[in-house]
């Protein structure tokens, strides 16, 4: 009987143990750089940059043609969060990483900041 038992609590360790340390698979690199490749060609996206640090934070900017106001830079934003998530196959990413975004113009610079950081909604502020 004690054999069953030391079975039973083995093989409850052994499932806990696997289930609990899956990795993410999550390759933010990559999805961050097709991501820049998908907004380059969109009309009024004159370039892009983007980075990550290796670790939980995303930085991503827009360089647009013109002037937009903030409901259009809040939807830029959340296309970004979105397109990212896609080229990632995890909706769930923002769950594992922290993005930080920008929208920039040539006539004066950043004209808006997006910032998502995890377990909190995306925050907009015009420059």
């Amino acid at each position: 009987m004690s054999r069953k038992i030391l079975f039973v609590l083995s093989f409850i360790s052994i499932f806990l143990t696997v289930s609990c340390s899956q990795d993410t698979s999550i390759d933010i690199s990559d999805a961050v750089g097709k991501s820049e490749d998908y907004f380059r060609k969109l009309d009024g996206i004159a370039t892009t940059a983007s980075s990550f640090d290796g670790n939980k934070d995303v930085k991503f900017r827009l360089m647009v043609e013109g002037d937009l106001t903030e409901t259009e830079a809040t939807v830029l934003f959340k296309r970004i969060l979105d397109v990212i998530a896609k080229y990632s196959n995890r909706s769930d990413v923002w769950n594992y990483y922290n993005g930080y975004f920008d929208i920039k113009n040539y006539d004066h610079g950043v004209i808006y900041e997006g910032t998502k950081l995890i377990g909190k909604d995306l925050k907009v502020k015009s420059k």
